[in-house]
């Protein structure tokens, strides 16, 4: 038997029935689209946690700097206020500058008033704004009490309408009193 030649073998090609190319329907890619929306859900919230408790550690880095300097101060004179830090009931400088906002990177100023006698200043890109008060003069004459204060703004947390000082706005609130004793009260808004 013969066959014709639309069934020859070079023409084999031109003999195949054509089907249209099959691609993705609207509710695939809905159904993809809607996957992705929900992975970002979870992922998004996460990565903004992991974030926050990243800077949070440069926080718990610097404070405890600052704790032990003003500790070994006090257990060396008798008292927080010393001609190398302030004046009872004075406030330091806030450092980095608060011209630059909380959660941008900035240099440490070391000769900012209150912490040019600082021994051991934060390096690298600090995202917080950090300041003390010292404590009013107790009966002895001697200051017993420095508060330490941290300002934020962590994503995730809101917008920055927390006032923290001088005018200066984030979503977080670090404030520390450190008694002579080597005790000390923390509260932290909102809290971790």
């Amino acid at each position: 038997m013969l066959r014709g030649a639309r069934f020859a073998p070079h023409n084999r090609v031109m003999g195949r029935s054509i089907h249209p190319a099959r691609g993705f329907t609207m509710v695939e890619l809905m159904i993809v689209v809607a996957v992705i929306g929900i992975l970002s859900s979870i992922a998004i919230p996460g990565y903004q946690r992991i974030t926050a408790r990243g800077r949070r550690s440069e926080l718990q880095a610097i404070m405890s700097k600052f704790r032990l300097y003003f500790k070994n101060l006090h257990d060396g004179q008798g008292t927080f206020s010393t001609p190398q830090t302030l004046n009872p009931s004075a406030v330091s400088a806030i450092n980095p500058s608060s011209a630059v906002a909380p959660g941008t990177a900035s240099a440490w100023v070391t000769n900012a008033n209150g912490w040019t006698d600082l021994p051991f200043p934060p390096e690298g890109p600090i995202r917080m704004r950090y300041w003390y008060t010292m404590g009013a003069a107790a009966a002895d004459g001697l200051v017993h009490d420095v508060t330490l204060q941290a300002c934020g703004s962590f994503p995730g947390f809101g917008p920055n309408s927390m006032t923290c000082a001088n005018g200066m706005n984030g979503n977080y609130l670090y404030t520390e009193v450190l008694h002579g004793s080597g005790t000390y009260d923390v509260v932290e808004v909102p809290e971790f």
